[in-house]
Parts: structure tokens; sequence; C-alpha cells
């Protein structure tokens, strides 16, 4: 099924909402699987954590855990403490812009320390299909970390193209997840791997919002997708 096709046979859905800005690992998502979810597992934000910030202003109660084997609370730290230290260095050569750049990175660094200490959590590892001291499965990762219960996790990926055999451990897991923010960065080879991944997910979950991934221009967006499980979309 081609993206375009698959556009104009989207689930009709009547109560999404944005959450975080668009190609910033923001999505449109539904308010009712919103207010349903209890953990939110990011995979792959990095240092790009506006999406679980929005997100828990709307659900106060549901906690985040960040996932990601380049991040930690002590490199956190370390960035913070480098930011700090061009900054300064920015001022005494009169580099007024670049020194706004940096203080910027830094207020970002401890604000991003901030939420992972105040009830949150960030693992430093990798998601795969088996767990051990750098990895962890996603089975795993929910069994641990998420909520067991039906449809009270929600799963947001920034994904590659080396990552699309997750989705098979996604619609295995299908009975605990709320909704699976997607955000692709295919490259035109990809696409047909791209096509048959929404298709397989479309077995599970219904697709409630796709937009972006256009391959025609010179500097390519990024593929936003949001899959709302079945079990929520008969319920208003």
């Amino acid at each position: 099924m081609e993206i375009n096709k698959l556009q104009l046979e989207l689930n009709q859905c009547t109560d999404l909402v944005r959450v975080g800005e668009q190609h910033e690992r923001g999505h449109l998502i539904p308010a009712r699987a919103i207010a349903k979810t209890k953990t939110l597992l990011s995979l792959g934000a990095h240092d790009n954590w506006a999406f679980d910030k929005a997100f828990q202003q709307l659900n106060p109660d549901c906690k985040v855990i960040g996932v990601d084997y380049q991040l930690s609370l002590s490199s956190i730290v370390s960035g913070a403490f480098r930011s700090g230290v061009k900054s300064l260095q920015s001022v005494l050569f009169g580099q007024l812009k670049q020194s706004k750049a940096h203080v910027k990175a830094l207020l970002n660094r401890v604000l991003l320390y901030t939420f992972y200490r105040s009830g949150n959590r960030l693992l430093r590892r990798r998601v795969s299909g088996h767990t051990n001291e750098d990895e962890i499965s996603l089975e795993t990762l929910i069994a641990v970390y998420g909520t067991i219960e039906d449809n009270a996790t929600m799963l947001n990926i920034s994904m590659s193209c080396d990552d699309y055999q997750m989705v098979e451990d996604i619609i295995r897991l299908e009975s605990m997840l709320s909704v699976v923010t997607i955000e692709l960065a295919p490259v035109p080879e990809c696409m047909s791997e791209v096509n048959l991944f929404i298709e397989r997910m479309s077995e599970s979950f219904e697709v409630v919002h796709i937009s972006g991934g256009e391959i025609n221009r010179a500097e390519q967006t990024p593929l936003e997708l949001t899959f709302m499980n079945r079990r929520l979309s008969s319920s208003k």
C-alpha cells in the first residue's frame, strides 16, 4: 500500500491533539489515548525531550522513561559543563551570538537533567532483540518499566531504516500499548520497507495520522506516524 493511498484510508479520529512541534518528534495523538496512558517509553530521543515534556503536561500522572544508548544523567551534566565553558570562551572573544547558542544548550541540559530527576527515568540502553548490560529488549523494557495492564503504555520512537524489524515485537506486545508514535527518517531506497512496516502495523493498530516523508525534495522531512490500539479506536 502506497503512503499517499494510506493517507486516504486513515481512521477518522476526531479527538487528535498535537503534542510537541511538527517534525521535532511532535505528533498528533488521540486525547482518549493520552488519558489512558500511564507510562510513556520514549526511544531514541537523545536530548530532544520537548515531546516528553509536552505529553506529561497533558497527563501529569504519566511517568516518562527515556531510553537512549548515547544519553545518561552523567553525560547531561558533562554536556552542560562543556556548554558553559564554550559560552564563557565566546564572551571573551566577543562572539556574542555563539555565546547565546551555548547558553541555550546549557539551559536545555539543565532542564533535561531536572526532568529526568523528578519522578521520570533515563536509561542508557540500546533497544534490541535481547537484554544485557548495554541492550534491552522491548518486552523487558515494558515488563520492567512500563505499566502492566491493558493499553496503558505508550511508545514514542525515533526510527531509522535499520530498526524496522522492531515491528514484530510491537505487534506481539500490542495488548499493553495504547499508542505507538513513530518518527521515521526514510531515504528513497527504504520506502518499500516503510510501506511494508505500515501495512504490518495496520494489522493490529489503527493508523490515525501520517504526514511528512516527502521524497521529491532536496531536504527530506521526517515521516510522522501515529498508530492507536484497535481496542481504543471504538471508545469515545
